[in-house]
């Protein structure tokens, strides 16, 4: 290929509206930004029928109380992600990158990220209300964690700050019909039995440590856009051909 044909077909790979226009959105419920969309809450096992979802606070443990393992679980979901309003993810794009970020203020032994498949809601949920905890059985919650950190036993595996968690995944199937979007359930190891605690939507004195969920979306190309391409880059291959 040509000089002239690489600066033809680099031409034509710039026409496309690619990631150059990618934008990020962040969901976070705030006393300025507007959006008040996210719900989280606790269901502990010692305390089966009682409800969580106006707490500052958020504990994952394995074992929170005696006798014997007397786990909590923990929910997180933001609603209204989808739509064409201002600051939504609209039709037409793609979800490139998605953060859920957790300001963690107790140390402890880690947990497992899955994605919700049964709907609930922050100010009924309960230990109870889903017969005895979340289960991860591909029904209550998938089976397979969309994401994992620290260790199945008693130390301070994950440390205080700001704890990053990926769940791209998780919105780029929300987004393609393919999950529900009720969030996440972050149940703790079996042998977790050191508490991690982290700031809810609920924390009031600094809003900035509330769940924060960042999204990276862009528009995706349309289809006849691809078939310019392809169309010019295909006479560019046979005319590099016939010269050869």
């Amino acid at each position: 290929m040509t000089l002239r044909h690489l600066f033809i077909a680099s031409a034509l790979l710039a026409a496309l509206p690619a990631t150059a226009s990618a934008n990020t959105l962040t969901f976070q419920n705030s006393l300025f930004s507007g959006y008040a969309g996210t719900q989280d809450t606790v269901i502990r096992s010692a305390a089966p029928s009682a409800n969580y979802g106006s707490e500052s606070d958020i504990s994952v443990d394995g074992d929170d109380g005696s006798p014997g393992l007397q786990p909590n679980q923990g929910l997180i979901r933001f609603d209204g992600l989808f739509g064409n309003g201002a600051g939504q993810i609209g039709t037409g794009f793609s979800v490139v990158s998605a953060t859920l970020t957790l300001s963690v203020f107790n140390p402890g032994s880690g947990f497992t990220v899955h994605d919700m498949l049964t709907d609930w809601a922050e100010d009924t949920a309960t230990w109870n209300s889903f017969g005895s905890g979340i289960q991860a059985n591909g029904i209550e919650a998938a089976a397979m964690p969309v994401f994992s950190i620290g260790a199945n036993d008693g130390a301070e595996n994950v440390s205080n700050g700001l704890l990053v968690i990926d769940v791209t995944t998780s919105l780029q199937g929300a987004l393609a019909g393919n999950l529900p979007g009720y969030g996440w359930a972050l149940l703790p190891f079996t042998n977790g039995t050191n508490g991690i605690d982290f700031d809810t939507s609920e924390y009031g004195d600094i809003t900035t440590l509330r769940p924060l969920l960042s999204v990276e979306i862009a528009p995706v190309p349309e289809p006849e856009t691809y078939a310019m391409l392809l169309a010019g880059l295909g006479l560019i291959g046979f005319a590099a051909r016939r010269r050869g």
